[in-house]
């Protein structure tokens, strides 16, 4: 009789401490979520500080969208980054597509029927 009575507490008690244990699982998940977010925050706040400055501003026209003062001169370079690597050139090169738009069209369409070698 003992038995039967320890055994129906255990299986009552069973349950809701499994959900509570997961409970506790969701709770740290939710914490380490919100520090997560909180940090986020605070980094786009920081952004923002930096945004209200003047002379940050001033450096990321000049690096961004290459804008300069007055009687600056400036100079883009438009080939590849130096020490990058060059890319791989095993496109198979076909016969060139010339005239009107809608005869490049069909040679395209005729170059694309073609195995490659």
């Amino acid at each position: 009789m003992l038995a039967v009575a320890v055994a129906s507490v255990a299986l009552a008690v069973a349950l809701p401490f499994k959900i509570w244990l997961a409970q506790r699982g969701q709770i740290a998940d939710l914490r380490a979520q919100t520090r997560a977010q909180e940090q986020h925050v605070a980094a786009l706040q920081a952004q923002q500080q930096r945004w209200s400055d003047p002379a940050y501003i001033e450096q990321q026209a000049r690096l961004r969208l290459h804008y300069v003062l007055p009687g600056e001169k400036a100079y883009v370079y438009l080939g590849p980054k130096p020490g990058a690597a060059k890319p791989a050139t095993d496109t198979p090169v076909g016969p060139a597509v010339t005239g009107p738009w809608y005869s490049r069209l069909w040679q395209t369409v005729q170059i694309a029927g073609t195995p490659h070698k």
